[in-house]
């Protein structure tokens, strides 16, 4: 902080009250397009105030502030709220009240300003504020034949709703003269803004779909020549028949086949280059696969820990961000991807927008020739080393590769964990391996000698190299509680209670919507904003919630199961242990359940390596292995096979693309 004049008048602050750095955070996405600029315009004046020592006339000129309204924001800035803190930066919030003005009772006949009346209104009648938003955006009712509703209809239906209400003619809203129909179009104007995409709806289809899918349907593409001017990704499900070994509850141990795997992908247009992947063991991958696909690509990549002997990653191939680090944190300026359901999720078009801050192109599903060097590039992994393994199930249900393909699978016990060294080192020698559609040179030596040529790669800046932020979702919820029975304030979501002490200590927020900021990937802790932006901090889980990292999905499975009242457990069992146990008991009957077994075990076993330690209930017994090793017959067995292992056998063959 640097000595000013202005603010050495504030002796009753503290020097941590008056550091920038401290103060809360502000959520500018949750202010509107007219005021988000203005309060950046504010902000940026009085990080330059308290934090450099420019002076007020060059303040003003980089700002366009006038230095009475600078000094006005300090002030503001400074003052104290009700729990003893400053404002901070969200006394730059544009109409944001530091001394709340509420209307305490709705205006009569005598009351000629009628400020905050129609709030207030709308606060006392819900079942009003309920009749406009069903009307004007088309939900809840289902008899409305109306397709576009007109706004004059709207004030009709509103008026009809008051006197339903039993409110009398000479209160609000009838002792105005417009009878509150301005006021109810500046409301409106405002559930534009808060549903865009249900408002744009009214308009057309056409004008919906576009509001959704950001760039569609592009024409006349120019020819793609510069690396991450274009990427393309897609989903390929695997040609293989994979092994999985768990214990079922009763103790015995079963080894059986699941369904096959995804691979998805992201590779770059311009140079060939395979930018990330994600392997999704479920039978159908969704958008948080998807999510960590483009993770993947964005964050640098780390080295890989082989564990089958003699793989090792090539000397010339690699990842973009392991070999070239000015490529680390690089985004892309267009997303090519085909029309599917797990691609076109709210969460993946808003990462896409916001964190890569790229176009997307999602074309129509079963397109792949939109597509084709993906395609190809799936067709080569196939080819090349995939349909080389013996549990192969072939190009189609007629190629002889896949005869005893089941077999085979449980005779070598192929796991995903093998396929996915294999997939790792496939990929990574693909990268560094001539190509024939790039004068014979490798993806990452194109990418060099783009760099070279004076190629600049946009990046994801310092604030958002997070990982979490890819996963973020929000939400809204509403603070419960009840102080007549002792029911401090939380909220709820997805079936679980969560809460912090700012929440627990503040009673007068029951009622108030919060804006969550969700990591869908691990549900353990949620952050919490107010509706003006202003951060609550993180919230959370009760319980026995809080113990295992489990994703947005998983939570989902389980509450679906006890409302079905398959799995039952307790406060004090651990949910996702009895979810194991479930999956493991109908793994034995259900292949398709197996991969969702697989997928859980993979998240756990990931979770418990990051710790250094097990996970508390690791069902899958390391003791049988130990057993094996006691019986020289078994083990001479597990030697034979491993020296059969066709993995190792993949890459004597020279590899050419």
């Amino acid at each position: 902080m640097v000595h000013r004049h202005k603010i050495s008048q504030y002796t009753h602050l503290t020097d941590e009250q008056l550091y920038t750095a401290n103060w809360s955070v502000i959520e500018i996405t949750n202010l509107n397009e007219s005021d988000r600029p203005i309060f950046l315009q504010r902000k940026k004046g009085i990080d330059l105030y308290f934090n450099t020592l420019l002076s007020i006339p060059e303040i003003e000129r980089q700002t366009g502030m006038k230095k009475k309204d600078l000094y006005n924001f300090i002030d503001r800035c400074l003052t104290l709220d009700e729990y003893g803190n400053v404002f901070g930066y969200r006394a730059l919030i544009p109409y944001k009240n530091i001394k709340t003005y509420t209307r305490e009772e709705l205006p009569s006949d005598h009351m000629k300003k009628a400020t905050g009346a129609f709030t207030l209104l709308l606060e006392e009648y819900p079942k009003i504020k309920d009749t406009i938003d069903n009307l004007y955006l088309k939900q809840g009712n289902k008899a409305l034949h109306e397709p576009i509703i007109r706004k004059k209809n709207i004030h009709r239906k509103f008026i009809e709703a008051c006197k339903a209400e039993k409110i009398n003619f000479n209160e609000y809203p009838f002792t105005t003269k417009d009878r509150a129909k301005r006021s109810l179009e500046r409301y409106l104007k405002r559930v534009d803004l808060n549903h865009f995409a249900k408002a744009a709806k009214r308009q057309s289809k056409a004008a919906f779909k576009t509001a959704i899918h950001t760039g569609i349907g592009e024409k006349n593409t120019p020819a793609i020549t510069e690396p991450f001017q274009r990427v393309q990704f897609d989903g390929h499900r695997i040609d293989l028949l994979l092994a999985i070994k768990f214990k079922t509850p009763d103790g015995h141990e079963v080894t059986d086949i699941m369904n096959r795997i995804w691979l998805l992908t992201i590779i770059d247009e311009a140079t060939r280059l395979v930018l990330g992947y994600h392997i999704c063991l479920n039978t159908e991958y969704s958008s948080a696969d998807v999510l960590k696909c483009i993770r993947n690509a964005v964050v640098p990549k780390e080295l890989f820990n082989f564990t089958i002997p003699g793989f090792r990653y090539p000397d010339n191939g690699g990842f973009h961000s392991q070999a070239i680090e000015d490529t680390q944190w690089a985004l892309w300026d267009e997303f090519l991807f085909d029309n599917g359901k797990s691609n076109l999720a709210a969460i993946v078009q808003d990462r896409l927008e916001h964190i890569v801050k790229c176009s997307i192109n999602a074309g129509p599903v079963d397109t792949p020739e939109r597509r084709a060097i993906i395609e190809r590039f799936f067709g080569t992994l196939e080819e090349n080393f995939y349909h080389r393994l013996p549990n192969t199930t072939g190009s189609n249900p007629q190629d002889p590769k896949r005869i005893d393909a089941e077999k085979n699978a449980i005779k070598y016990e192929i796991t995903e964990q093998e396929i996915e060294e294999l997939t790792e080192l496939i990929i990574a020698t693909y990268n560094g391996t001539p190509h024939s559609g790039l004068n014979n040179l490798s993806p990452l030596e194109a990418l060099k000698v783009n760099l070279s040529n004076g190629s600049i790669l946009r990046k994801l800046t310092e604030n958002e190299r997070n990982n979490v932020i890819f996963f973020s979702k929000k939400d809204v919820r509403k603070i419960s509680g009840n102080v007549s029975s002792g029911r401090r304030p939380h909220i709820q979501y997805e079936n679980v209670i969560y809460r912090n002490e700012i929440i627990e200590r503040s009673p007068q927020l029951i009622g108030t919507k919060l804006t969550l900021l969700i990591n869908i990937d691990d549900l353990r802790v949620i952050q919490a904003f107010l509706p003006d932006g202003s951060s609550l901090g993180y919230l959370y889980a009760t319980g026995k919630w809080s113990i295992q990292k489990h994703s947005l999905k998983v939570r989902k499975a389980i509450n679906q199961l006890k409302n079905k009242k398959l799995i039952h457990f307790t406060n004090n069992e651990d949910p996702i242990d009895v979810f194991y146990k479930y999956l493991a008991d109908k793994s034995r009957k259900s292949k398709k359940t197996r991969n969702s077994l697989s997928m859980l075990n993979k998240e756990r076993n990931q979770e418990s390596s990051k710790k250094g330690n097990k996970t508390k209930t690791q069902y899958v017994d390391e003791e049988l292995t130990n057993k094996k090793a006691e019986s020289k017959g078994k083990e001479n067995m597990n030697d034979s096979r491993k020296s059969q292992n066709p993995i190792k056998r993949i890459f004597k063959k020279t590899i050419t693309y």
